[in-house]
């Protein structure tokens, strides 16, 4: 199997061990069995739920290309929220204050508003197709990467844009049991193109490093075709 299969097909382990696969380009953690995933999640939750990673000055320069590129926007979704920042703040910065939802694995969820308890690698008939944009900063957390990729570009109708950031922190070293995907930044865009360029076009990637310091990202883009 090659390792871009390895990224949509898990394979639990058999000895009740959580062990690091070393691919091409980036490491992936995979778990005895979805129970201890979900618990790994759900406990990081818990411990970060005061910790907000990305600032809402990136949030506000990502509003403004989405709103630049597909238009006015009357539906978001954000994956891996947390405390719900990110979707309110790009309720916000958008015109019109659109519906933006976000997606948290923990039962969190339900003290945030416009947050769903949903394993953001799942499809969601509800979604299907109606989305403007999709934004995570939170994809490293996937133990079946292009699962969730899919997913989310499931969701985008057409035009509508999938933003993932890129920072220091998503890269493949920095992957650990919570964090459980880390990937080169120029493997992640060709993985992206290779596996999902047949219904999504890739744009070029936002570089922010200049425009916010405090939260020196790159943020790669598919638009759904």
């Amino acid at each position: 199997m090659s390792t871009d299969k390895v990224l949509s097909s898990p394979s639990f382990t058999m000895d009740g061990q959580i062990r690091k696969l070393n691919g091409d380009g980036f490491n992936l953690y995979q778990y005895p069995d979805y129970e201890t995933y979900k618990e790994i999640q759900q406990e990081g939750n818990r411990r970060k739920i005061d910790w907000q990673f990305v600032p809402q000055s990136h949030i506000a320069l990502c509003a403004k290309f989405v709103e630049d590129t597909v238009g006015p926007v009357r539906f978001g979704l954000c994956h891996g929220t947390r405390s719900g920042a990110e979707q309110s703040w790009f309720s916000e910065a958008l015109s019109g204050k659109p519906e933006v939802l976000g997606t948290e694995i923990s039962d969190t969820a339900k003290d945030f508003p416009n947050t769903v308890q949903w394993d953001f690698h799942d499809a969601n008939p509800d979604w299907k197709g109606k989305a403007d944009f999709v934004y995570s900063n939170s994809w490293d957390h996937a133990f079946e990467p292009l699962r969730a990729f899919s997913s989310w570009l499931e969701s985008l109708r057409p035009g509508g844009v999938m933003l993932l950031d890129h920072t220091a922190g998503h890269v493949a070293r920095k992957a650990n049991q919570l964090d459980s995907f880390g990937i080169k930044r120029g493997r992640f865009q060709r993985l992206l193109r290779t596996e999902f360029g047949a219904t999504a076009e890739p744009m070029d990637p936002l570089d922010f490093t200049t425009a916010n310091p405090d939260y020196p990202a790159h943020v790669l883009v598919m638009r759904k075709r």
